[in-house]
């Protein structure tokens, strides 16, 4: 199976007597390698650099009918995607976990990676995930921003306390401005004061960054394709300006699921049953997902329970049956989860009856 140019594609595609073709791609930042599979099994491969109106124009040229085109996401985001779809083509982004893989080691190369997915695709053995508009994704990148840049103050914070613990300097109470201040003025050796400043400029950056950034979450919030969802979410006692933020950007356009098992599932909060032959199924959950938006509920999950009487009867209910309060308050985030869709699909406020 020779590699071919894309600029060949008309010209090899010519003699062909069938004109329906799978496509998968092999996406990288420099080149794209293609497989074009013929509806007989017949593949042609090419190799392009990494130029989406490129490709769309030489499909086009081609005059070929196109089932289907599917490729991984990947670091190179979803710009291929849009501009196949605003070309008119069917496309498929297939998260890499959810690929078929052989059981034992195979030969792996871009060529074989593309002519795969185009095999898999010919099957229907491929299901994609959303492709967010470039609105949705540039409103998700300025959330995860904001987690980004709190995780850093989290990981500075404990590069602090690692110091001054090696140092034997136990004055810092807190994170409190005084009690950095007061750390500050501490005698120390001339470079262990450098160590020391600069540790504290990068916490005050950070925690100025981390200020900035909310601000303008809360502007977009305000912002009419999500105010109405993000004040029906915050009607949820435990669910604040972070927690539906996120929600609404992570979750963008919440009427594409089935039903909420689909969100719960997405975010790693739903159980994975295991069950083989005369063996009593078990379920347990999967670290997969939206790992931030989980994180979130379930720190949510804690104060729903607290401040609403139907969530902390459930999560009785759940103790007395689990014996871990760690299962249950997985179990109140996943309920959580699924009145959150509610009401992000049906745009209305909660009411506390809605968890009994």
């Amino acid at each position: 199976m020779a590699m071919n140019k894309l600029a060949q594609l008309a010209k090899v595609l010519d003699n062909e007597n069938a004109k329906s073709f799978n496509i998968g791609i092999d996406v990288h930042k420099l080149s794209y390698h293609l497989a074009f599979r013929r509806s007989d099994g017949k593949t042609h491969t090419f190799v392009s650099s990494a130029d989406p109106l490129l490709v769309v124009r030489m499909i086009k040229n081609a005059k070929i009918e196109v089932v289907q085109i599917a490729y991984e996401a990947g670091p190179t985001g979803f710009g291929l995607a849009r501009t196949l779809l605003l070309a008119g083509f069917h496309v498929i982004v297939v998260a890499p976990s959810k690929t078929p893989r052989p059981v034992s080691r195979d030969a792996k190369t871009d060529r074989l990676d593309c002519v795969k997915l185009a095999e898999f695709s010919a099957k229907g053995m491929l299901s994609g995930i959303a492709v967010p508009t470039e609105t949705e994704e540039a409103d998700r990148a300025l959330v995860r921003r904001r987690h980004d840049v709190a995780e850093e103050i989290r990981r500075t914070k404990q590069r602090i306390k690692s110091y001054l613990l090696v140092t034997g300097d136990k004055g810092l109470s807190s994170f409190g401005e005084q009690s950095l201040s007061a750390m500050e003025r501490a005698p120390r050796q001339r470079s262990a004061q450098l160590v020391v400043q600069s540790l504290l400029r990068t916490l005050r950056f950070l925690a100025k960054e981390k200020k900035a950034l909310e601000k303008e979450i809360a502007l977009l919030m305000h912002d009419p394709a999500y105010e109405t969802v993000s004040a029906c979410l915050k009607s949820v006692p435990g669910v604040g300006e972070v927690t539906s933020a996120t929600f609404c950007a992570e979750i963008f356009r919440p009427e594409r699921f089935e039903n909420a098992g689909q969100v719960a599932s997405l975010l790693g909060l739903a159980p994975v049953v295991r069950q083989s032959g005369l063996k009593k199924p078990t379920g347990r959950l999967v670290p997969t997902g939206q790992k931030r938006l989980r994180a979130l509920l379930l720190e949510a999950a804690w104060i729903w329970r607290a401040k609403d009487p139907c969530a902390r009867e459930f999560y009785s209910k759940m103790v007395s049956k689990t014996g871990l309060p760690q299962k249950a308050i997985v179990a109140v985030a996943r309920k959580l989860c699924v009145i959150l869709w509610t009401l992000a699909v049906k745009k209305r406020p909660y009411r506390l009856v809605e968890a009994a």
